[in-house]
């Protein structure tokens, strides 16, 4: 069907329910002449005449009392679903996949789930917890968190926390076999526990830097984990020295379970930031997880 016939159809319907051409171009928001002419434009097409003109009203022809018993039912139904798509929105409602490492999850997500969940029942969340270096496009992931340094330069990052502060430690069993490092040239006799990335299969580099002075620090590969919390229960075990982020293990240092060591030479690392890839829309699923967020983080401000 030509579209504007759908046009005109509307055009005519207005009319026929004032009864006025006047009255008619006012709700439309358009000339006389050219609602004129888009009716005459119908009548043309269907080749028939579907209104009675006179010079004091309008009424309706045969034609037209039969076009417009059609145009009401099939305009309610229009109205109802496009109400139903209004509603939808309203309630929010789909799925969401994000991909993001565990210290993201239970620092940055985890809290604010369950408010999510409250203010958005009908949106499904998946979180596929591992070390975050997905590609979101092709796994099939709406967004992920991770460290700012590490969004690609294609996708849209939103700042989520300002900076994540990191420690070195052990138990203190280890410190009083292996003895306390207190330079970084220290750690080569020290067994250092590593950690691999899945996807690169490369170890972690550990950032050091004093002042002017800065050190990456690269693992023997004696004893490596894929997982922080891994990581952090070798330490506890007396096995070796962890890098790990300071929140993860404050109540161990507080309870006297581990030890930070090297703490002059620890910068903290870069924040997270949401990511996604750059659409010109968003699904509104996804939407309200980045709103949610922004409510609550202000987006590291």
């Amino acid at each position: 069907m030509d579209r504007l016939v759908l046009r005109d159809l509307a055009v005519f319907e207005t009319v026929a329910r004032h009864r006025n051409f006047t009255a008619a171009a006012a709700e439309l928001g358009i000339s006389q002449s050219s609602l004129s002419y888009a009716v005459s434009q119908l009548e043309r097409r269907l080749g028939l005449a579907l209104f009675a003109r006179t010079t004091r009203k309008v009424s309706l022809t045969q034609a037209g009392q039969k076009l417009l018993d059609t145009l009401v039912p099939a305009f309610q139904d229009i109205g109802n679903g496009l109400a139903n798509i209004q509603e939808m929105r309203a309630t929010v409602s789909g799925s969401v996949r994000l991909t993001m490492v565990p210290f993201a999850f239970e620092t940055i997500f985890r809290p604010t789930l369950r408010s999510f969940r409250d203010k958005f029942p009908n949106v499904s969340v998946e979180v596929s917890i591992d070390e975050g270096l997905s590609d979101i496009v092709s796994d099939g992931f709406d967004g992920g968190i991770r460290f700012n340094t590490l969004v690609e330069k294609d996708m849209v990052s939103v700042p989520l926390t300002p900076s994540s502060p990191v420690t070195i430690v052990a138990s203190s069993d280890y410190l009083q076999r292996r003895g306390v490092p207190v330079k970084p040239e220290d750690l080569a006799s020290h067994t250092c526990i590593g950690y691999r990335f899945v996807s690169s299969g490369r170890l972690y580099r550990w950032p050091l830097a004093k002042g002017k002075k800065k050190a990456d620090y690269g693992t023997d590969g004696a004893l490596v984990f894929n997982d922080g919390e891994a990581i952090r229960a070798a330490a506890l075990d007396g096995l070796g020295l962890a890098y790990v982020f300071r929140s993860q293990v404050r109540a161990d240092i507080e309870l006297g379970r581990l030890v930070s060591v090297l703490t002059d030479w620890l910068p903290d690392l870069p924040g997270f930031s949401l990511y996604y890839p750059n659409r010109v829309r968003t699904a509104p699923a996804f939407r309200s997880v980045i709103d949610h967020l922004n409510s609550i983080y202000r987006f590291g401000r």
